[in-house]
């Protein structure tokens, strides 16, 4: 697409050089191929010269043949375009270079501090079973119709260019329907800028990633963003048993569907039975009984994925007889509430839960579904929230009879430092008796496992469906669900 073309409709850029034709976007100069626009993104929260812009003369070098940045350039020849703000460029060019995708699509997508990506998984096998031609793009993985894509860069949603290109693809392969999660990180970062959505929902709100966004404010604003650039009139799907409910609803011009176990939601959950199996339950709007909907996903915090995921895929115009048929057939993510027991006598459950909200309604569930002792293996991440760590603790020592804290991803953190400031939030004098700290992860587990019995829970959290321990730069190859398969292999 020639570059002209590109910018049309971008007054305030200013071109330098001729016209040229741009066969590829990239904001990594490692990722630049021939032929390439680079745009130079600043770090965040840093001038306008870091980030891209020093990668520059290493983008040219492997092939762009323009280079969109803030400072003003000089470059011999290269096509240059300064811009007030790149990063919005960014966002805007992808937009045009790919030719707005979701225009075309029912692009749906999902924000909140837990709950995303099981929602994400519902929606977009309900949707399938329906009949339509879906994609998904997430945490876990991306599906173009019948094409799955790990993601292995840990990413929720990723950068702009990356997100208008795999909608491009979704719809050049047919595709119809999209399933989206929505982080804090890209509604801050203006990654979804350009995005056209069907229907958007909140799960949750209770605060995450206060490293990038500086305050619980921030992180509210950010989610709150998805809402109030949602195109007049469109539809919103919002927990109404979450406190940050009516924050919300001020943002709305479209109709609200309200879901929760709240009497004042629209969409009111009751429940008729739950089992490590799955719950039954039903939802009232106005008196008017409709259902029965069975999830496979147990756990009184998968019925509000589950609802919200259903009112979702309400908006796709499915009735709810079509939705009802499509959840009960539905899987879960891996690494949410996974259940690896392996024929053990004693339940052995792998979960992604690493906020306190998500640790809290996890042990919570598993408390009240086991018989004899529940024991937590658990740690926390480098890098982020530093506040949470001894919280962690403190829920664990609440909850469990006994937990080990061990590694998680201490990135550019000390590992054993991390350890002691989640140890920190556990009673005094608990250590030994109601706690033990094990640096190595693989050992920590099989210290869980081998203390399990019959009728006890062993709950291993924090890494979920990743792949990988990541510290120093460095991945190490890991699985949770496959460590504890494992040794309960040699225990048997």
């Amino acid at each position: 697409m020639l570059l002209y073309a590109v910018l049309r409709g971008f007054p305030g850029a200013r071109v330098s050089g001729p016209d040229v034709d741009i066969r590829a976007i990239s904001y990594d100069s490692r990722d630049v191929e021939p032929g390439a626009l680079f745009i130079a993104v600043p770090t965040v929260g840093g001038p306008p010269e870091s980030g891209g812009f020093a990668a520059v003369p290493q983008a040219i070098q492997r092939g762009a043949i323009a280079v969109l940045a803030q400072p003003p350039l000089t470059l011999d020849g290269v096509t240059s375009v300064q811009v007030a703000d790149a990063r919005l460029a960014m966002a805007d060019v992808a937009s045009s270079f790919y030719d707005y995708p979701s225009n075309s699509l029912h692009l749906f997508a999902v924000t909140g501090t837990d709950g995303k990506t099981t929602t994400v998984f519902l929606l977009e096998q309900i949707l399938r079973r329906a009949g339509f031609q879906t994609g998904m793009l997430g945490t876990v993985e991306t599906r173009i119709g019948g094409e799955r894509i790990q993601n292995a860069g840990r990413i929720t949603t990723p950068e702009a260019p990356d997100v208008q290109r795999l909608l491009r693809r979704m719809l050049d392969a047919g595709v119809t329907h999209v399933a989206l999660e929505a982080s804090s990180h890209a509604l801050a970062l203006d990654r979804l800028r350009g995005c056209r959505f069907a229907a958007c929902a909140l799960t949750n709100l209770s605060g995450d990633h206060l490293e990038f966004h500086g305050s619980f404010d921030a992180y509210r604003d950010a989610k709150l963003k998805l809402f109030s650039e949602l195109a007049p009139g469109k539809p919103a799907v919002l927990n109404h048993d979450d406190a940050h409910f009516s924050d919300f609803i001020e943002q709305l011009t479209g109709e609200l569907f309200s879901y929760g176990f709240n009497p004042g939601a629209r969409f009111r959950i009751e429940v008729s039975e739950c089992s490590p199996s799955g719950s039954s339950f039903d939802m009232l709007e106005a008196g008017h009984r409709i259902g029965p909907f069975f999830v496979r996903q147990p756990g009184r915090f998968n019925l509000l994925n589950a609802a919200a995921a259903c009112l979702l895929a309400r908006q796709a115009g499915l009735a709810f007889n079509e939705i009802a048929a499509g959840l009960r057939e539905a899987d879960g993510p891996p690494g949410r509430f996974q259940d690896v027991s392996n024929g053990a006598s004693f339940r052995v459950v792998v979960d992604y839960a690493h906020t306190p909200n998500a640790f809290r309604s996890v042990l919570a569930e598993l408390r009240e579904e086991t018989s004899g002792n529940l024991i937590a293996v658990f740690g926390a991440a480098g890098n982020r929230d530093r506040a949470k760590r001894p919280v962690l603790a403190q829920i664990a020592a609440e909850l469990a009879d006994f937990f080990v804290v061990t590694n998680e991803d201490p990135f550019d953190e000390d590992a054993d430092a991390i350890i002691s400031e989640v140890a920190e939030g556990a009673p005094s004098g608990s250590e030994g008796s109601h706690f033990v700290r094990e640096r190595d992860r693989g050992r920590a587990i099989r210290m869980a496992l081998e203390r399990a019995g019959p009728g006890d829970t062993v709950v291993i959290t924090g890494k979920g469906h990743e792949q990988s321990i990541v510290s120093r730069g460095r991945a190490e190859p890991w699985s949770d669900a496959a460590t504890a398969r494992a040794i309960l292999d040699e225990l048997r």
